[in-house]
C-alpha cells in the first residue's frame, strides 16, 4: 500500500476543505493508497468538531490546531507530523481530479530516478490552464526554468523532504510569496531530480486579478524581492531583470488595465523584499 501525506494549512474556509476531501474519496484506485491528510487549522472556530459531523472513509484526517498563522510555518508543522511516504501540499481551496494521485504514483513507478514531479493547474471543463501558461510537454526542471514551473499545490515528492519551507516567505509571513520556488530551488541545490509533466493536473479557482488589494500586491512583490535577495545568484538576477522589464512595459503601455496605485505598491514591495530580507 502506498503511503501518501497531504499537508493542508487552512484559514477562513471549511466548505472548500470538505470538497477537497470528497475529491480525494473519489480518487481512482484509492484502495491502493493510505491517504493521510494533515490539516493545520488556523481558524478561530473548531474545524475538527465540524469535520466530525461528516463520515470521511478512505481518508485519514488529522486536524492540528495552530495558534500561529502563516502558510509556510504551518506546512512545516505538517511536515514534522508526517511519516515517510509521498508528500504533497494542497491548498484549502483546490481539488484533485479522480486520477491525480494515480498519475503521480504511476509517474514515480515508471521514473525511479526522479525525486520530485511537478504537475499543472488545469481546468478540464474549459481545457484551459490556470494561473500560468503550463507547458504541454514534459520538461526537466533546472535552475533556469524552475521559477516558471513552480506552484506549491503541484509539487509531489517521492518521500518526505529533509528541508522545510522558509517560514519568512509565503502568505501570512512578512514577505508574502515565493515560498514554493524557494523550496524547489533549494531541492535543486541538493541535486534532486525534478521533472514537470502535464499528465498530472489539479484544479484551483482562477484568481481575479482585478480585485486583488494593493496590500496583497505589495506583500507578494516583497516575497519575490526577498527570494531574489536570499542566496543571491546570477539566475536570480536574470529573474529580477525579467520581472522589472515586464512591469515597466505594463506600466508604460497597459497602465489602464491595472488598479490605480498597483505599480507603486509593487515596486515598493519589491524594494522592501530586496533591502529588508
Amino acid at each position: 500500500m502506498i503511503n501518501i501525506n497531504l499537508i493542508m494549512p487552512t484559514l477562513g474556509r471549511s466548505k472548500e476543505v470538505f470538497e477537497y476531501i470528497n475529491s480525494l474519496r473519489n480518487s481512482s484506485e484509492i484502495e491502493l493508497y493510505k491517504i493521510n491528510l494533515y490539516i493545520m487549522d488556523q481558524n478561530n472556530n473548531d474545524l475538527l468538531s465540524i469535520l466530525e459531523d461528516y463520515a470521511f472513509d478512505k481518508v485519514n484526517e488529522e486536524v492540528i490546531k495552530s495558534k500561529i498563522r502563516g502558510l509556510s510555518l504551518n506546512r512545516n508543522i505538517g511536515l514534522h507530523n508526517t511519516i515517510s511516504g509521498l508528500c504533497a501540499f494542497p491548498d484549502d481551496d483546490c481539488l484533485y481530479y479522480e486520477n491525480t494521485l494515480r498519475q503521480v504514483t504511476k509517474f514515480f513507478k515508471e521514473n525511479i530516478d526522479v525525486d520530485i514531479v511537478l504537475g499543472r493547474i488545469f481546468d478540464r471543463n474549459t481545457q484551459k490552464n490556470i494561473i500560468k501558461n503550463w507547458p504541454d510537454k514534459e520538461v526537466i526542471v533546472n535552475k533556469f526554468n524552475f521559477y516558471h514551473l513552480s506552484s506549491s499545490i503541484t509539487i509531489f515528492l517521492r518521500d518526505k523532504p529533509n528541508i522545510l519551507f522558509d517560514d519568512r516567505l509565503g502568505a501570512g509571513a512578512e514577505f508574502g510569496s515565493c515560498e514554493d520556488p524557494d523550496f524547489l530551488y533549494r531541492l535543486l541545490q541538493q541535486g534532486k531530480k525534478i521533472v514537470y509533466t502535464p499528465s498530472i493536473d489539479v484544479w484551483h479557482p482562477t484568481p481575479d486579478e482585478s480585485t486583488i488589494s494593493l496590500d496583497k500586491v505589495n506583500s507578494y512583490a516583497s516575497g519575490f524581492g526577498a527570494f531574489i535577495r536570499k542566496d543571491f545568484a546570477l539566475v536570480k538576477l536574470y529573474l529580477l531583470l525579467g520581472c522589472v522589464a515586464k512591469k515597466c512595459f505594463q506600466c508604460l503601455f497597459m497602465n489602464k488595465s491595472f488598479k490605480k496605485g498597483y505599480f507603486k505598491a509593487f515596486f515598493t514591495g519589491l524594494y522592501k523584499g530586496i533591502t529588508q530580507f
